[in-house]
């Protein structure tokens, strides 16, 4: 079953870019974003907490930087609501998108890191808890805010645990898998898939009025059962799909500034995003929450037209936008990773290291080595997403013609 909506500009919506590709500034979002969840949780494992860290202001401004993650992901959701939202609208205005396609397309780049990272949680998980089970993090200390399971982390390795988790219902009816807790948003982020190419069908869909309530009430058993934690965050993400539906507008927009004014814009909108980051993870109310999404939304508009930047800061760029392609990657390994790292140095929670020059040395070089170990997962799993498509079509292919065969 096809669809086609509405025209709500002159032009269709392109596709955005394709992300790790072309588009260097949200890349290089999409991999600043990771990093800051990856030092978040070093920091929060390893690092005593603020009220004990004293009142210096560099120590503040630190734990301000290194405290970001939570918020982070919201960054990720706005990003990806444009590139998968806009993909759907592209296809949904071109009448040429197909349930099977999409589905290949999102599972193969959702899968080819999930599993091997569920699988990597388990090896890491277990060898924790056999060596270092007496250490404050296997056994669970909630002085860890919730960075690791506060509560049965054996009970977390089991197979339907892990079949839950690669089945995208972690915290919906398992819970996240080991200590692996950032597995919570691709729950939330498989939910948006789903939900949004069932609306526009059940909105606009071919097949008459039986397909379009059959579409509608696909939706509400979806809604119903990913219920209100997942879905209030969905206008977070459909505030990236509509960037994207009205890219072409604002790009010709954008065309008309003079570079002064764009760039200007652009350093505004940065410094705001910046602004509502703190905010949020000072407070993560819903106020601070929806301000964090409008502000990235802004600067997604202003950056819907890549910058031009050259030289230094161009080759900058390009590197933090290359990392991109493993970014996925990075956000799905690096907490089992971390909390063996922090049970080896802070065996105790009490252990865990006062703010210092060393300690925030060692803190960014071991962020850097989990970033490298990013990078290298990424490489075996990540990079080959296009051939695990590719044989997950052939597949449906051959699936489909032996049904179609007399």
């Amino acid at each position: 079953m096809t669809a086609t909506v509405p025209a709500h500009a002159p032009a269709p919506a392109a596709a955005p870019p394709r992300p790790g590709t072309t588009h260097r500034a949200l890349n290089a979002l999409r991999s600043a974003a990771a990093v800051l969840v990856v030092v978040y949780h070093l920091r929060t494992l390893l690092f005593v907490d603020a009220a004990d860290a004293g009142d210096g202001l560099a120590t503040r401004v630190l734990y301000v930087l290194t405290g970001l993650g939570p918020a982070a992901v919201l960054v990720f959701f706005v990003l990806s609501g444009y590139w998968v939202g806009g993909s759907v609208l592209s296809a949904f205005r071109q009448d040429r998108f197909r349930w099977a396609g999409y589905a290949t397309a999102r599972l193969s780049r959702l899968w080819i890191v999930l599993v091997p990272a569920v699988a990597l949680t388990a090896v890491l998980d277990t060898v924790g808890l056999a060596v270092l089970g007496h250490t404050s993090i296997y056994l669970g200390d909630p002085a860890y805010h919730h960075t690791v399971p506060a509560e049965d982390l054996a009970g977390r390795l089991g197979p339907l645990a892990a079949l839950g988790n690669v089945s995208f219902l972690q915290t919906i009816a398992v819970p996240t898998y080991g200590t692996n807790a950032s597995l919570w948003s691709l729950a939330y982020e498989a939910a948006f898939y789903a939900i949004f190419p069932l609306a526009l069908y059940a909105w606009k869909g071919r097949g008459g009025v039986p397909a379009r309530i059959l579409n509608a009430v696909l939706l509400l058993v979806v809604c119903a059962l990913v219920g209100p934690p997942v879905l209030m965050y969905l206008p977070v993400w459909l505030m990236g799909a509509a960037v994207a539906l009205f890219r072409r507008p604002i790009a010709a927009r954008l065309s008309a500034l003079s570079p002064v004014v764009l760039a200007s814009a652009r350093a505004a909108a940065t410094a705001a995003l910046a602004g509502a980051l703190w905010a949020t993870q000072a407070s993560y109310s819903g106020r601070n929450v929806l301000l964090l999404a409008g502000t990235t939304t802004a600067l997604l508009i202003l950056l819907v037209e890549d910058v031009r930047w050259t030289g230094l800061p161009g080759r900058a760029l390009d590197a933090a936008s290359r990392y991109a392609d493993s970014s996925y990657s990075l956000y799905a390994v690096h907490l089992p990773i971390a909390a063996l790292i922090a049970a080896l140095l802070t065996p105790q929670a009490a252990h865990r290291w006062a703010p210092a020059p060393a300690h925030w040395l060692a803190l960014a070089a071991l962020s850097a080595v989990l970033v490298a170990a990013g990078w290298l997962f990424a490489r075996v799993t990540e990079r080959h997403t296009s051939r695990l498509r590719a044989l997950l079509d052939g597949l449906l292919r051959s699936s489909t013609g032996r049904h179609a065969r007399p």
